[in-house]
């Protein structure tokens, strides 16, 4: 059967482009309160390909970002994720509200020696587990977004699913996606996802788009979902989307995670949304 544009069927292969981490990343703008709250403007993804074999040891490690942060009282706030599909690799994702918000958590580091001394020897340290790594920003395209705001502290997974652009293709190619977009309003799609535009890191133009998800159960729905989206569209739509996408897209990747609270550092209000989730308290010892 068709599936929509951007959560094709779960049988396809899945795998994506990909990010490094220093100071790893977050969904949700960084505010006091929980809730739904909209994708950030700006987003920062770090990629980081893990040994065969070295999972367990690299997610020690990350854990140690998370303690040294804490300590430092860092504002530097980033939710990980491994990956469930394609390579072995861990994924780090870290919004902004500005370019300037960003150039503000860059100098935090400098201005704290002790905390960036710990930083640079665990860095060194989670070395040891990778084979490489990356990283690209990314610009929230609100008008090729869809849906509500949501609760990123109650989301597990993460599909995403990454566009490669012709040159000169940019603009053609978001019309398909408003052609999309206007279906998706018509059928009253279910679920929600964010739209970034590439701005520096990898082939231009790329556009990546996410869809956090509360359970692997959520994909249970997209055949009906994408069936009403198809019959939105009708005959001549469909025939009208293939074709620009066809004319327009290199190639598409994509790829399925599972949040990590081993490889987060969360903010407040991502705790708060589920504290058993992100910060679990550790287990007590037996008594002897």
């Amino acid at each position: 059967m068709k599936h929509s544009l951007f959560f094709p069927s779960p049988a396809f292969r899945l795998a994506f482009v990909a990010v490094p981490a220093l100071l790893a990343p977050a969904f949700a703008p960084l505010r006091a309160q929980g809730g739904p709250q909209p994708p950030p403007p700006l987003m920062m993804f770090y990629r980081e390909e893990v040994k065969p074999g070295q999972g367990a040891a690299h997610a020690a490690t990350e854990a140690a970002w998370g303690r040294t942060l804490t300590k430092g009282k860092s504002t530097e706030h980033y939710l990980g994720m491994s990956s469930l599909t394609g390579p072995s690799e861990a994924w780090f994702i870290m919004g902004y509200g500005s370019f300037a918000d960003w150039e503000a958590r860059q100098n935090e580091m400098d201005k704290n020696p002790a905390l960036k001394k710990e930083v640079d020897a665990i860095s060194q340290k989670d070395g040891e587990h990778l084979s490489g790594s990356r990283s690209f920003l990314g610009v929230l395209r609100k008008d090729l977004s869809f849906g509500p705001p949501v609760e990123i502290g109650k989301m597990r997974y993460m599909r995403v699913r990454t566009f490669r652009v012709k040159q000169g293709m940019g603009k053609a190619f978001e019309e398909g996606v408003k052609m999309a977009l206007a279906a998706y309003e018509k059928s009253r799609f279910p679920f929600s996802f964010a739209f970034y535009e590439v701005e520096a890191g990898t082939w231009s133009p790329t556009y990546v788009v996410l869809r956090p998800m509360k359970s692997l159960a959520d994909m249970d729905g997209l055949e009906a979902a994408d069936k009403a989206f198809m019959d939105a569209l009708g005959d001549g739509g469909q025939k009208a989307m293939q074709k620009t996408f066809m004319d327009t897209v290199n190639g598409v990747e994509n790829q399925l995670f599972a949040f990590s609270p081993k490889l987060s550092y969360p903010s407040a209000a991502v705790i708060a949304s589920d504290p058993a989730f992100w910060a679990p308290k550790p287990p007590k010892e037996a008594a002897k």
